[in-house]
């Protein structure tokens, strides 16, 4: 087999793949990045909370 039609092969199928599946790609990524910061604000607002909520709870339970 040739090595250039092995290569232009392989930029065919990149550049279908960037047209055809990348929008995916990018939704996901973007979703993704949005789950990560609605998580990092979260932990941010309610850290404390949730730290003492923690440390309650394995108090009741080496307790019991």
């Amino acid at each position: 087999m040739n090595v250039g039609l092995v290569g232009r092969r392989f930029v065919d199928r990149v550049k279908k793949f960037w047209l055809t599946d990348g929008i995916a790609i990018t939704e996901y990524g973007m979703l993704i990045a949005l789950v990560a910061l609605a998580l990092i604000a979260v932990l941010t607002i309610f850290g404390g909370g949730i730290t003492t909520w923690f440390a309650a709870k394995t108090g009741q339970v080496t307790t019991v």
